[in-house]
Order: structure tokens, then C-alpha cells, then sequence
């Protein structure tokens, strides 16, 4: 099958970068979103009514969460879409499988694929793209997503969502640790430029000191464009997980409650890295 016209469902702040990569490779997409408008200048049409996706040959989901992903498959059903539907979104596994079934009775084909990298990294086309499902059916969508970034199996449907997951409560974890190192270095007089050396160059390095520490947190800007509530949202599906499947759980629910303190202090919207802001005090 050849893919020409895609649908971008969910236009926020990853949606908005990553639909109009697609149409810089030459794909027509169509944009759907209750919320958020994208500049005409991406070439990306916005539609205002789900009810003019019939005809397109994928469709994207970029979306908060399984429910709302679950509403938005419910009412492309309805009038009778044939599209592949691919669920970039940071849902529930579990959900996805019980969605799976119900898009697989109507004799459609559904993928999850969610994503990891941030806005900057959906920019450029350089996430990382978890993919969940059939292979043969991830194979007829590999060009369309490695637009996106780079590709790779996670194992059947709710894999990606699965492994997105586990991926984010590593990250969270690492965060908190080189927040809670950096604050009791600075307290013991070690200026953050040497702790930051001196860390990268050493067996304690990570996602949050290599690419966080200095941009966002000693800067004082906490601007990384990952909300702290999808931050406790992943967490907590990947505690859900290690609870019900591992033997142990030393860890996971250390962490999610802690990200939801701090949620709950910080107040608003805050962004993930704002969490220095509870260590801290």
C-alpha cells in the first residue's frame, strides 16, 4: 500500500513539529486538533471535524492519553475510516491491547509508537520511535516514520507503549538522583560547572546531567518543553507494570510519588526539570 495522505491527530507541542516533517518529504497531511491551531506556513491543512478522515491512508495519533486516543478511534469508526492508525502517544499498553482488539475486529491495522527525544529532537526528525505491533505492518509504515526519527521493534502491540514507559520512570529516576547530587554538591561548595565535569567524565553520567543540568536547571530556565504531569503519567503506568509483572519493586513507587509531591507543590503546569525547585528547599 502506498501511503500519500496522512492524518495528524493532536497538534500540540510535539504534533506541531512532527506533522510538518511529513510534508516536507512530500506526504499531503491533515491536521486535526479541539484545541491547538498550526501556522499555515507547515503546510499541514488543518481540518476542523474528524469526519473528514475517511479518506486518508494513516492516521497519526499524538495525544495525551489511551482515553482520549480510545474517543478519537471511537468516532473515526463511525464513519467507517479505513486508514492504518498509528498511536504515537505515551498510552497505557494495557489499553492498547484492549483497543487493538476492537480496531482488529473491524479489519483495520493498529500500531503504537510512541516516541522519546523531546521537542527539540521531534524538530529535527531525530526521536526515537518504539514501534509496537506486526511486523509486516510496521515494515509498510517504516518510511512514513522514519521521517520522524529512527525506528525501532519493540515487540507486539503495547510494546512501544510498554517500553516508552519503562523508559521514561529510568529517565525520572535518573533525574531525581542528579538533582539531589547536585543540590548537596553545591551545599558542600562545589560549584555546578565542576560537578557537571567531573560527572559526565565519570561512571555517573545520564540523560539528565549530560543534556538537562546546565540548560535548563543551573540556568534557571526549566523550559525542556516536558510537562511534569506526563512526566508522573508515564512513571505511573510503568509502576503499574513493574508491580503486576516484576518480583520486586524496590524503586518505581519511590519515584512516582515523589514526581506527584511535587506536582502538587510546584502548582500549575510546571515543567519536569522544575522539580529541582522542591529538592532544593
Amino acid at each position: 500500500m502506498k501511503i500519500s495522505k496522512v492524518g495528524f491527530v493532536g497538534l500540540g507541542a510535539m504534533g506541531s513539529v512532527m506533522s510538518p516533517l511529513l510534508v516536507k518529504a512530500g506526504y499531503q497531511v491533515f491536521g486535526y486538533d479541539i484545541i491547538a491551531n498550526i501556522d499555515e506556513s507547515s503546510g499541514v491543512k488543518q481540518l476542523d471535524t474528524l469526519d473528514d478522515f475517511a479518506q486518508f491512508d494513516a492516521v497519526i495519533f499524538m495525544l495525551p492519553n489511551s482515553k482520549i486516543v480510545s474517543e478519537v478511534v471511537t468516532k473515526l469508526l463511525e464513519i467507517n475510516i479505513k486508514s492504518i492508525l498509528i498511536d504515537m502517544s505515551s498510552s497505557d499498553p494495557r489499553e492498547t491491547k484492549k483497543l487493538g482488539k476492537i480496531i482488529e475486529a473491524e479489519g483495520l491495522k493498529f500500531l503504537d509508537a510512541p516516541v522519546s527525544g523531546g521537542v527539540s529532537r521531534a524538530k529535527t526528525g531525530d526521536l526515537m520511535i518504539m514501534a509496537g505491533g506486526d511486523e509486516e505492518d510496521i515494515l509498510e509504515v517504516n518510511d512514513l516514520l522514519s521521517i520522524m526519527g529512527t525506528v525501532q521493534y519493540a515487540g507486539p502491540l503495547g510494546s512501544g507503549h510498554a517500553i516508552k514507559a519503562l523508559n521514561n520512570y529510568v529517565s525520572a529516576a535518573g533525574l531525581i538522583a542528579s538533582f539531589e547530587a547536585l543540590t548537596t554538591a553545591r551545599s558542600f561548595g562545589i560549584k555546578p560547572e565542576n560537578f557537571l565535569k567531573i560527572i559526565n567524565g565519570a561512571t555517573g553520567k545520564n540523560n539528565t546531567t549530560e543534556v538537562k543540568l546546565d540548560k535548563f536547571v543551573v540556568s534557571e530556565k526549566f523550559n525542556s518543553g516536558f510537562a511534569l504531569d506526563l512526566m508522573v503519567k508515564d512513571v505511573s503506568i510503568a509502576h503499574s507494570l513493574i508491580k503486576d509483572l516484576s518480583s520486586d519493586n524496590p524503586l518505581s513507587n519511590d519515584v512516582r510519588n515523589y514526581l506527584s509531591k511535587s506536582l502538587d507543590l510546584l502548582g500549575g503546569n510546571p515543567d519536569h526539570t522544575e522539580v529541582y525547585k522542591v529538592i532544593k528547599k
